[in-house]
């Protein structure tokens, strides 16, 4: 939803971007938020447990094609992939942000620091690589899931909401573990203040117009 918010609202008749860059903050609220789940989490959130290789990915897709796919209660090794993918679009989108600026409206809070060339330079990637990028996998990721509820008849969109799945024979079965609401809430209260922390630490200002 944030993404979303951050897409509609650079159209907005917003001469300082106030709502673009807010939905940004949150952005990149989550993205530290995951990476300290993926440390601390439930086992199905954690890295370690679904970071595969390439060649795990690839041996993963090509088992598709049978009758005997393997299932995963979290990530499949594929999915895993994908999961470090969007994360990494998503960083490098909301990083540029940081620095952009298109010198008549607004700027992000370090775009003083680099100067006129760079932050108009970053201001223009950001705006590509939104449509290059995280379309690109947005769309890849809905495929995948499209493909699995209807062709392999598994409700992975289903899962995605509730965070449950009907009873099977799943891979990590055994190692699977719940993560706990009050340490979720704790990472993300320490998300909000490293973000908070750094940038005011390192002199960017939150809303500051070009």
């Amino acid at each position: 939803m944030l993404i979303l918010t951050a897409w509609i609202s650079s159209g907005f008749s917003d001469p300082d971007m106030l709502v673009h860059k807010a939905a940004g903050y949150g952005i990149l609220v989550l993205l530290v938020y995951r990476g300290l789940w993926g440390v601390v989490g439930g086992s199905t959130a954690r890295f370690s447990n679904f970071v595969r290789s390439p060649a795990a990915a690839w041996h993963y897709l090509k088992s598709l094609r049978g009758k005997r796919t393997m299932h995963y209660l979290g990530h499949n090794p594929a999915g895993g992939l994908m999961v470090i993918g969007l994360l990494i679009v998503c960083a490098v989108q909301v990083l540029l942000g940081l620095f952009s600026s298109d010198g008549v409206t607004a700027s992000g809070p370090f775009a003083d620091m680099v100067g006129d060339t760079i932050s108009g330079w970053a201001a223009s990637i950001h705006a590509t690589w939104f449509y290059v990028a995280i379309l690109g996998l947005a769309f890849l990721h809905i495929a995948a899931n499209l493909y699995y509820q209807f062709v392999k008849r598994e409700n992975l969109i289903g899962a995605m909401v509730t965070g449950r799945k009907r009873r099977a024979d799943y891979v990590d079965r055994n190692e699977a573990t719940g993560g706990s609401l009050p340490l979720a809430a704790i990472c993300l209260l320490v998300s909000a203040a490293l973000v908070y922390g750094s940038i005011t630490l390192l002199g960017g200002a939150f809303f500051n117009p070009a």
